[in-house]
Parts: C-alpha cells; sequence; structure tokens
C-alpha cells in the first residue's frame, strides 16, 4: 500500500521520498508507506509540470492550510543545535485520515514536547485507538518508522479494517500520562461520475461536462489532468506531457449531484503556453491521448475557515485542525475516478491536433 493511494496529500507532508520503513518495535511487518514526492507536488500547484514555470491566474492554487506551518517545523525539528521553547501543553500533532476504499489506514503523530527535537525512531509516547462510535468498537494501532534521506525519521501508526461510508470513528492518541489529543470523523457517501454527451453545437465553446453523482460534504480537491502527447523541437520522438488543472470550486449543485464542465478552450491556452516555454518542445502537434479526472470527496471536516485555502492564514497551528487538545487534522476521505477522451469536434475546436480541418 502507498501513500498516494490513499488519495489525499495529508501524509505526504514534509516526506519527499523515504528510503525505509520499518517497525518500530519487533510486530508483523507493516504495510509499505512510502512518499510521493510527485502527489506533494499536484497539490500544491494548480498545474502540474515540473518543467515549466506557468500558473494559471484563472484558477485558485489549493495548497494545505497547514503545509507552510508543518515545513517549519520539520525543516526545525532537523537541526541538532535548534532550541526553540513551543509554549502548549497540548501532546500530540497529527495528520491522517480513513480512506473507505482502502484496507489499511495510517496516521502520522509527532510527540510535542518543550522543545522542538530531532525525531528518533525508538518508539514513542503514544497509544493510538480508533472507535467506531455506532458499536463501541476499539481498536489499537500499530507504529511504524519512515527514514527520510536526511536521516530523520516518521513516526507513522497504522491499523488494518474495513470502513464503510456512514461510519462514525473516534481517533484517540494518549501519553503515558494521560494526556489525550482526539479527532471524529464520519466517513463520506459514496459518488459515482458520469461522463455527459458535450453540447457540440456551441460556437466557441468546448464544454466537457461530467456529472458527480451523489451527495458528498466536500470536494476539496478536483484534479483534471491532461496527457497531452508532443515532438521534441526538430524531431520525431513522442513525448507524453500530463499536465493537471485544479477545478477545486467548480462543479455546480445540481438535483441529484454536481455538474463539473471541464473548458477544454481555456485549459489549452495554457497547454500551449507550457509547450511554448519548453525549448525541447514544437508547439505545432499538441494531440491529446485522454483526460483523467480525479474528484476527491471529503468528510465535513474538509473547509478552511475562510473558504480558500490560503497559507498566509491558515498557516497559523490550530487554524485549521479538528483535534481536539491537539494540532493537524485528521479526516476520512476517498478518491473516484474516470478516464476519456472528448468528442473529435471539441477537440478541433479548443486546437488540439486532430490532423482534420479547422472547426469554427
Amino acid at each position: 500500500m502507498r501513500v498516494d493511494n490513499f488519495g489525499f496529500w495529508i501524509l505526504d507532508f514534509g516526506l519527499v521520498s523515504s528510503k525505509t520503513v520499518f517497525p518500530a518495535e519487533e510486530a508483523e511487518a507493516p504495510p509499505t508507506v512510502a512518499a510521493s514526492s510527485d502527489y506533494l507536488l499536484s497539490s500544491r500547484s494548480t498545474i502540474q509540470n515540473p518543467k515549466s514555470k506557468i500558473q494559471n491566474p484563472k484558477r485558485p492554487v489549493l495548497q494545505p492550510a497547514f503545509l507552510a506551518c508543518l515545513l517549519t517545523l520539520l525543516t526545525l525539528g532537523c537541526e541538532e543545535g535548534v532550541n526553540v521553547q513551543l509554549g502548549t501543553d497540548r501532546p500530540f500533532t497529527v495528520y491522517g485520515l480513513i480512506n473507505p476504499k482502502a484496507d489499511t489506514h495510517a496516521v502520522r503523530v509527532f510527540e510535542i514536547q518543550s522543545e522542538i527535537r530531532l525525531i528518533r525512531p525508538e518508539p514513542i509516547d503514544a497509544t493510538v485507538t480508533t472507535t467506531l462510535m455506532q458499536t463501541g468498537e476499539t481498536r489499537a494501532w500499530r507504529d511504524s518508522v519512515i527514514q527520510l534521506p536526511d536521516g530523520d525519521y516518521r513516526h507513522v501508526y497504522w491499523a488494518a479494517f474495513p470502513a464503510q461510508p456512514g461510519e462514525t470513528y473516534r481517533l484517540d492518541i494518549t501519553r503515558s500520562d494521560g494526556a489525550t489529543a482526539s479527532a471524529v470523523t464520519t466517513i463520506p457517501p459514496p459518488v459515482t461520475l458520469e461522463v455527459l454527451e458535450p453540447a457540440t453545437n456551441r460556437v466557441r465553446e468546448a464544454l466537457m461536462p461530467v456529472f458527480i453523482h451523489g451527495d458528498p460534504p466536500t470536494l476539496p480537491r478536483i484534479d483534471v489532468e491532461y496527457v497531452v502527447v508532443g515532438l521534441r523541437e526538430g524531431g520525431s520522438t513522442p513525448i507524453f506531457n500530463p499536465i493537471t488543472f485544479n477545478y477545486r470550486g467548480r462543479p455546480t449543485k445540481q438535483a441529484g449531484g454536481w455538474l463539473l464542465e471541464i473548458d477544454l478552450i481555456a485549459d489549452y491556452q495554457v497547454i500551449f503556453q507550457v509547450f511554448d516555454e519548453d525549448d525541447e518542445l514544437t508547439t505545432e502537434i499538441i494531440d491529446l491521448k485522454e483526460i483523467l479526472l480525479r474528484v476527491h470527496v471529503g468528510d465535513e471536516g474538509w473547509v478552511s475557515p475562510i473558504g480558500a485555502f490560503d497559507p498566509e492564514f491558515l498557516v497559523e497551528p490550530g487554524t485549521f485542525s479538528n483535534v481536539e487538545n491537539g494540532f493537524g487534522f485528521w479526516g476520512s476521505g476517498y478518491v473516484e475516478s474516470t478516464a476519456f477522451r472528448p468528442p473529435f469536434v471539441l477537440l478541433e475546436r479548443a486546437g488540439f491536433f486532430t490532423g482534420g480541418s479547422t472547426t469554427p
């Protein structure tokens, strides 16, 4: 099981690329928890293209509220000589979620001590449990350790169990002196994605409609990934160049769900700029192989208190947090995805290479 299979970026914070995973104590080996730096990149940029410096000003950049704060703490934590007083009696900072589509779930746990120190691989003073509120069933989570390239460590607790929509779980992380940080989440209901027939008779429009059936509490992130194929400048070698747009906040509420309209013309203009800025690519041929749509469905807690993920405001500890007597965020969610290729007429109208004549 990889972290990026969870569908949310919350476990990737500060991990970059981990090189080893092993239990913190003698026990059966936990599932492989590997960091996903690509997924972290896609959560920080409206357009995911490592070669391009272009950002689309028409779409808001989705940055997790606690990213800047956590990265600051992680940076300080890597310095042996740092002696920063935290000034809080809260015992833990936690980041994690329950994914009803996964068989194993994980939560990262940071001890809050009187001063920031380098994290060690030895077991920390934390007992992690979840309680299914509908039945009272309590489950203990196991500790595992991730080592970062710089030699630092992170403690990731995990548990294997099925989770169903509508179930409510309480997470408790308890220190030996009884101090406890806790959070509650209700698993969001299922949604289905239906690619609709577009209206092809609207001149100068190329909108690809997708209907999100269901009543999700939140849609904190929607990735529209264009898998485009181009050619190297002066050559014939094809290059696959996926470019991802963030469509968060774009769906409109309809009876029975939400309607998302993907604007092929507006997105193509940005894709063209990406190709134009890359010295290795030509803009003569930009062919769309397919669109990959990933809709992130979250519980009701995935809502910024200011309506947007502004790191300048949400960087403050506790500003975006559902953890009682602690910091961070613990919730539930999953990703629903589909892939499709828009009709020829829309591709041609937007500007993609089709080999045919131009359509108005």
